[in-house]
This record gives C-alpha cells, sequence and structure tokens, in this order.
C-alpha cells in the first residue's frame, strides 16, 4: 500500500508538470491532492532552506510552481463541470472556501463539457 501511495504522488507530480499549460482538460481529485500535497513538502522544506540562510529559493519556487498550480487547479475545476474562471475567487480570501469545497467534490464519471473523465 505505501509503495502504491509513493508511486500515485511521484506520477501525479509528474503529470502536472508534463501538462503543466495544459488548461482544457480535467484532472482527477487524487492528482489535484497529491500535488499540494507535494507543494506543501516543498515549501515547508524551502523555508528550511531559507532560514539556515540561502535567500531566495522561496521565490524561485513559488514561480517554477505556478503555472503548474494553476493548470492543475482549473483542470481539477474541469473534472465537476465548472469554469476554470472560478479560480479568480483565490482572489478574495473567503473566496477560498468555496474551492476548497470544490476541490473535494467528486468529479463527473461521464464525459462534460470538458472531456472524459481521465
Amino acid at each position: 500500500m505505501t509503495v502504491n501511495i509513493f508511486d500515485d504522488l511521484i506520477n501525479s507530480v509528474i503529470d502536472c508538470f508534463n501538462r503543466a499549460f495544459d488548461f482544457e482538460t480535467r484532472s482527477t481529485r487524487k492528482e489535484f491532492w497529491y500535488w499540494q500535497f507535494f507543494r506543501i513538502l516543498m515549501f515547508l522544506s524551502f523555508s528550511y532552506i531559507e532560514s539556515i540562510g540561502i535567500t531566495g529559493i522561496l521565490i524561485l519556487s513559488n514561480l517554477i510552481f505556478l503555472i503548474p498550480e494553476l493548470s492543475v487547479s482549473i483542470r481539477r475545476l474541469h473534472d465537476i463541470n465548472k469554469s476554470g474562471l472560478w479560480i479568480l475567487l483565490s482572489i478574495t480570501i473567503i473566496g477560498i472556501i468555496p474551492l476548497f469545497y470544490f476541490y473535494c467534490l467528486k468529479g463527473d464519471e461521464v464525459l462534460n463539457d470538458f472531456g472524459s473523465p481521465k
């Protein structure tokens, strides 16, 4: 079981980087949440590195992860048949609540406006 989780995590992260400029299709909950877990681990690791004196790594990592983060979030919204424009809710603090709810919803099991399930 542990090996499957680790493999799924790695595959999801690789898939997010490979599909960084794919804003049209869908991503599953599993792919989205594994990506978020990876991002949290990277943030904590880079924060530690910055705390010991190496500066600028957090800014660089945020720039590197920005496009894949946006694309996987938009694809996740597509999986529940919502427009990617819903991502604009993240500009407001209160908008994070409905986005979190959307990200937790089960994706459509059939063809929707954004394609077939993965």
